[in-house]
């Protein structure tokens, strides 16, 4: 499924109503949406979920959770519109530590009074390079022959990335160089 404005639109104003809180994050292949305002290639919406959290509230488990159970995968909201908010938490994209330095404030008229902080796409970038799954280096690899990504600007910032190691669920610097340097190859 291609995920498109309208559907992150209609997962915000019902997070909203479920939670109560009008401030989210938004991270993952959905956020991009929210962010890019030209065209965008397919290969990077193809995705059923936004993920997403409230932002800036001590209990974002607990709202995570009654996102999952009202509007996550397999309820009602996902079998009648086949999109599904995932509901997440700050830890779950592994980002540079200075990525709200960059990001934006999204908000829309077809949700009123909602906004959405958006990670910077190189930021989203750096959270898929650690994730590293197929779905993960397909978007990556689509965002770098579009130039929505920029590799130097992903490498700029490695060292700001969490430590690795199994504690942490982050691969080490290396790894991440070695990525970024399998990415530059594949893209010419």
């Amino acid at each position: 499924m291609i995920m498109q404005r309208n559907k992150v639109d209609h997962v915000l104003r019902a997070a909203a109503s479920i939670t109560g809180h009008k401030s989210f994050v938004l991270i993952g292949s959905a956020a991009l949406i929210a962010r890019i305002k030209g065209p965008t290639p397919a290969g990077m919406l193809v995705t059923q979920e936004v993920d997403i959290y409230a932002f800036d509230v001590d209990n974002v488990e607990e709202l995570s959770d009654m996102i999952d159970g009202s509007i996550g995968q397999n309820s009602p909201f996902h079998t009648s519109f086949g999109f599904f908010a995932d509901g997440v938490s700050p830890d779950t994209a592994k980002m540079p530590s200075d990525w709200m330095d960059r990001a934006t404030k999204y908000s829309s008229p077809a949700c009123p009074g909602v906004t959405a902080i958006v990670p910077e796409e190189n930021d989203l970038a750096l959270a898929k390079l650690v994730a590293w799954r197929e779905k993960d280096i397909d978007w990556l690899r689509a965002g770098v022959a579009h130039r929505i990504l920029s590799l130097d600007k992903m490498e700029s910032r490695l060292d700001r990335m969490p430590a690795g190691g199994l504690a942490s669920g982050a691969p080490d610097l290396a790894e991440l160089r070695k990525r970024t340097l399998l990415l530059r190859a594949a893209a010419g």
